[in-house]
């Protein structure tokens, strides 16, 4: 997994992440503990997508720069590592200290207090780097999208940002495009049964709002948490 956008639209940020993954590893609502909102992945409890109630955020995708081969056993599943993380007050300090040995590779989407930063871990060494939070940016797992993948999606994403005005149901919309490359499209449906089981996405504004979107059943109605009050209301 997943493919990962980042927007500064007006009086908003809109980060959503597509989950690419097997269907068995879904997870069709976001669960709720001690101030931290996540769906929660049905087979390691862990998740790809954290929020806090303050509204800092932590984007998980598989891989580093490049695709790795996978050990037998690791000390701690990714996932966990991000609930780790997403309840520190400082995340960026937390990732400085955090002991990563024997973790499989990673990156990390991190937007904290208006800072936006890209965080990879290539199982050898920490990789930290600061974004300019007043531009769009789009990731992909380097553990399902080789070099060139990366490329063709970066010019999908390039000719999505000349669309005006761009507005999170249009990147909604966005990230549920599909086209004939099943294989390695914004959408995908591989043979290997990997495929783009759900969508989640954070609007953070005067009133932050966690969405999550069950793809494997389109016919369902997304769940909407509202960070303010902490209440699950009816999707808009």
């Amino acid at each position: 997994m997943c493919t990962v956008t980042y927007f500064p639209l007006k009086n908003k940020i809109v980060l959503t992440s597509n989950r690419d993954e097997k269907p068995n590893r879904s997870a069709q609502e976001i669960h709720r503990e001690k101030g931290i909102f996540y769906p929660k992945d049905a087979t390691k409890n862990g998740t790809w997508f954290a929020v806090s109630e303050n509204g800092n955020a932590l984007i998980l995708l598989n891989g580093a720069f490049e695709n790795h081969p996978v050990k037998t056993n690791y000390r701690k599943s990714r996932g966990l590592i991000v609930l780790d993380l997403i309840a520190e007050e400082d995340i960026f300090k937390s990732i400085e200290l955090i002991d990563l040995e024997n973790i499989e590779p990673f990156t990390l989407v991190i937007f904290q207090e208006k800072q936006l930063a890209e965080f990879r871990w290539d199982g050898t060494e920490k990789h930290f780097k600061r974004l300019d939070a007043h531009l769009p940016y789009i990731w992909s797992s380097a553990t399902l999208y080789d070099a060139k993948a990366q490329e063709k999606r970066r010019d999908i994403f390039k000719e999505f940002l000349q669309i005006e005005p761009i507005s999170e149901e249009g990147i909604l919309d966005f990230h549920h495009q599909k086209t004939d490359d099943l294989e390695n499209g914004i959408t995908i449906k591989r043979q290997n049964t990997i495929q783009t089981i759900s969508t989640t996405q954070l609007v953070i504004s005067d009133e932050t709002t966690l969405k999550h979107y069950d793809r494997l059943n389109p016919d369902s109605k997304p769940e909407k948490i509202s960070l303010k009050n902490e209440t699950q209301t009816s999707p808009s």
